[in-house]
C-alpha cells in the first residue's frame, strides 16, 4: 500500500458531486420553499451525502 500511496494512488470510494444546480436547491431549501426530501429528490442525493454537502457548502461561505 505505501508503494500506491507514493505514486499518488487514492483508495476509497470516489466522492459523489452534488450537481450544477446544488447552489439555487440549497438557497430555496433554508428558505423553506422546500423539504429536505425533495431537495434531495432534485439533487438525486441519500440524505447523508446531501448533509454532507451542506456542511461542506456553508464552510466555504
Amino acid at each position: 500500500m505505501k508503494a500506491a500511496i507514493d505514486k499518488g494512488i487514492k483508495f476509497g470510494r470516489r466522492k459523489i458531486e452534488p450537481g450544477d444546480n446544488f447552489e439555487e436547491v440549497y438557497i430555496k431549501w433554508k428558505n423553506n420553499e422546500l423539504t429536505a426530501v425533495n431537495a434531495m429528490k432534485l439533487l438525486d442525493l441519500k440524505s447523508n451525502t446531501f448533509y454532507r454537502r451542506v456542511k461542506e457548502y456553508e464552510s466555504k461561505k
